[in-house]
């Protein structure tokens, strides 16, 4: 297994993302399901670089972020995440979204509740952090998606879906990031 550790300073691909800040529009009226502009791409991004003094972050930043998974991420997020994980090359995506939120629950619902949104959004920023640290898609995927010694030969990103399997994912991430041993 050969895997290509470029540190985020040093991708041309990190410095060509400028991306605004993740905004949620809410349509007024009976449709409140349909959320025009949304991306969890871009939100769990912005997370990811609120969260961290080393990226600038602010506390405004992901106060913005935890409003917008209390009022309700639209339910598009977990296909927008089925998609990410598909392009990482994640087998069963659609079962691995199940888990978080039924299809059922999907159909009959447009808007997540607080806890189906921080799970959709907690493994969405671990798949944005992957990406900010390597650089690129195909390095964050290789190591998402590949079992590890040090997490108990887990695949990351299946480890991602709870908060502390989360933690641990991040954990390593950072630690490679910065050249600290794992």
């Amino acid at each position: 297994m050969n895997i290509d550790y470029v540190h985020m300073n040093e991708s041309p691909e990190y410095h060509a993302r400028a991306e605004p800040p993740a905004e949620v529009d809410k349509p007024a009226g009976s449709d409140a399901g349909a959320c025009r502009g949304f991306s969890l791409a871009r939100l769990a991004s912005q997370m990811v670089r609120e969260a961290s003094p080393a990226y600038g972050g602010s506390l405004s930043g992901l106060d913005r972020v935890r409003k917008s998974v209390e009022d309700g991420l639209p339910a598009e997020a977990v296909k927008e995440l089925q998609t990410q994980l598909k392009r990482l090359g994640v087998r069963r995506a659609s079962e691995f979204v199940n888990k978080i939120v039924s299809r059922a629950t999907l159909r009959r619902r447009d808007r997540l509740t607080r806890e189906e949104g921080e799970a959709v959004l907690r493994v969405a920023a671990v798949i944005a952090l992957a990406k900010d640290v390597w650089g690129f898609e195909r390095g964050a995927a290789q190591f998402l998606t590949t079992p590890h010694m040090l997490l108990g030969n887990e695949v990351p990103i299946e480890l991602a879906r709870s908060d502390v399997g989360a933690r641990q994912v991040e954990y390593m991430i950072h630690a490679l990031d910065h050249g600290l041993p794992v």
